[in-house]
């Protein structure tokens, strides 16, 4: 109960703010604002790595510098901002709203009930709440654990957000429950999850942001709010016990599902990519793994957002996709730097490894592919998908799944190559770690089988009423203010 309390009040409440402002009145704000929330304190603890200060003090200003700048911008926008969280966007049926929110916190709250045994990790023990105690302990002492070389073992160069999260717990209630920091991290799981499901939950809704629905399309969003349960649970039984003991690959695997569905899958609007970013930089935040698999989600969303076919300025739109990757990969990018510049390194690269590569890409495909069964179920669907449903995806506006596709296999070839140049022996390594590194493929091609069950329940329910969605304009289209939209980020078109 501590540790939710400070997940509501502690990260919740400086972080809604912005998620609203990044999301409107989606039910995704209820689990976007704890991470945006954790974003800021990795922020903090960043500070604090680079200035003697404390993570209290600079949690309070970033968090206040924050939601300062959002409300100018709210300020200097004036009606457009409403416009972009107002009524005008978010889900026009409040009804649908508040199933999703009670279904994903319900199906993320089945697995939560595992936290009365009070289990502990082994990572979650030596790496995460060491370091959440050395941030806990300030500037100095967070310097010279991390530099300390007998602790080099368990990578002290790893990024701040669920250490930073832990201090802040510690900050609320002292170090009488040291349980407090893995509590914290298995409910910002929970949240990772739940964005998940809101973004399938939103592609039951067509664009997802739809204005002036006409509350037709039932069976989609029954279906969406179904997927949206499912994937939580699913999440959570890819993760095995991992994803109750504190560790912290199914948060950063979450995390950049999340960004894959938000910005490579729902249709494009300003709304969607800052949920993106958001999530995104939650994911880089996190783990190594996940800066590395950040930063191509990212490349591909500024590719979906700004195409190489896109008219105008070379150098302009290259400038464009250049900013829609720098930003929210700056925070991920500049701890990683911050970290060698102080000489903290992990363990994975030491040293050469012995075995021919030959030895260690055979054993890493065999220990990958042992965790990626849903793949070839997800290729299926691919193919029948794109054979008979096409149609009704791109009605809906749902990005190509190809986008989806490439940031899996992106991942997994980072991944791979993790383990193919690293020095520890690799099968002992693929034993300890392969059925955790693969988590954020496997949810995301469990997404995509959910996402092709909401196409699939729309085209059947459109078929058999001999009712095929139609787009036409929205009467207001020639706005391209900014406020909603495609690449010309004018109002998205109304189903009727």
């Amino acid at each position: 109960m501590s540790a939710l309390v400070v997940l509501a009040v502690g990260l919740g409440l400086p972080g809604l703010l912005p998620a609203v402002a990044a999301a409107g009145r989606s039910p995704v704000v209820v689990f976007l604002a704890p991470l945006i929330g954790a974003g800021m304190a990795a922020v903090a603890a960043l500070i604090e790595l680079g200035v003697p200060s404390s993570l209290l003090v600079n949690y309070t200003v970033v968090a206040a510098v924050v939601n300062l700048a959002v409300l100018a911008w709210w300020r200097v926008a004036g009606r457009r901002a409403w416009r972009l969280t107002g009524p005008a966007g978010g889900w026009s049926a409040a009804g649908w709203s508040a199933a999703t929110v009670v279904v994903v916190a319900g199906c993320v709250a089945i697995p939560l009930t595992a936290l009365r045994a009070h289990m502990i990790g082994w990572d979650a023990n030596s790496i995460w709440l060491t370091h959440a105690l050395m941030v806990y302990g300030g500037h100095h002492q967070l310097v010279t654990g991390l530099q300390n070389v007998a602790y080099q073992f368990s990578n002290p160069d790893y990024p701040p957000l669920v250490p930073a999260s832990g201090a802040l717990a510690f900050g609320f209630h002292g170090l009488s429950d040291l349980d407090l920091a893995p509590e914290m991290t298995v409910l910002l799981n929970a949240c990772a999850l739940g964005a998940v499901g809101t973004g399938i939950a939103a592609a039951g809704y067509g664009t997802g942001f739809t204005a002036g629905d006409t509350g037709g399309r039932w069976p989609a969003r029954v279906a969406g709010v179904a997927g949206a349960g499912a994937i939580c649970l699913v999440g959570f039984a890819v993760s095995a016990s991992f994803g109750v003991e504190g560790y912290t690959d199914l948060l950063w695997g979450a995390a950049a599902a999340a960004a894959v569905i938000w910005g490579l899958v729902l249709p494009t609007s300003p709304r969607a990519l800052a949920v993106a970013w958001a999530f995104a930089a939650a994911a880089s935040l996190t783990k190594n793994e996940g800066l590395a698999t950040t930063l191509v989600l990212l490349v591909l969303i500024a590719l979906r957002y700004r195409p190489l076919t896109m008219p105008g300025s070379a150098v302009r739109n290259w400038a464009e996709r250049a900013v829609f990757v720098a930003v929210p990969a700056l925070p991920g990018v500049a701890w990683a730097g911050l970290i060698r510049l102080l000489g903290i390194h992990d363990a994975f690269f030491k040293s050469a490894s012995g075995e021919s590569l030959v030895t260690r890409a055979e054993a890493t495909t065999v220990g990958m592919a042992a965790h990626l069964a849903v793949a070839p179920v997800a290729l299926a669907a691919l193919l029948v998908g794109g054979w008979l449903l096409r149609g009704e995806r791109e009605r809906a506006r749902l990005g190509n799944p190809v986008w989806l596709w490439i940031s899996c296999i992106g991942s997994l070839a980072i991944i791979f190559g993790t383990y193919l140049i690293g020095g520890l022996e690799i099968h002992s390594w693929l034993a300890n770690s392969v059925n955790r590194t693969t988590i954020f493929a496997q949810v995301v091609l469990y997404s995509e089988l959910a996402i092709w069950l909401v196409i699939a329940a729309d085209g059947a329910f459109a078929r058999g009423t001999k009712r095929v969605p139609e787009v036409i304009s929205d009467p207001d289209a020639a706005d391209t203010s900014g406020a909603e939209g495609d690449y010309t980020y004018g109002r998205p078109p109304v189903r009727r």
